[in-house]
């Protein structure tokens, strides 16, 4: 009986990890996508080079709370 339980604790620890990972990566693909769509707005634009600047900053920003949130 015990080993039942601990197969299900095991099976429902993986399923929550699994769901906080792609929830994770759908995250980053989505900060990916934004990104990207304000490297491709127009350049003649009068405030392209401030958005410019603050989209790479705030690129820049998150990936190290990621990678520091990560250690």
């Amino acid at each position: 009986m015990m080993e039942i339980i601990n197969i299900v604790g095991l099976v429902v620890i993986v399923c929550i990890a699994w769901m906080v990972w792609t929830e994770r990566k759908s995250k980053q693909a989505l900060d990916n996508d934004l990104l990207d769509q304000a490297w491709r707005e127009d350049p003649d634009e009068p405030l392209y080079a401030d958005r410019h600047h603050y989209e790479e900053r705030k690129r820049v920003v998150d990936q190290a709370r990621a990678d520091a949130a990560g250690r």
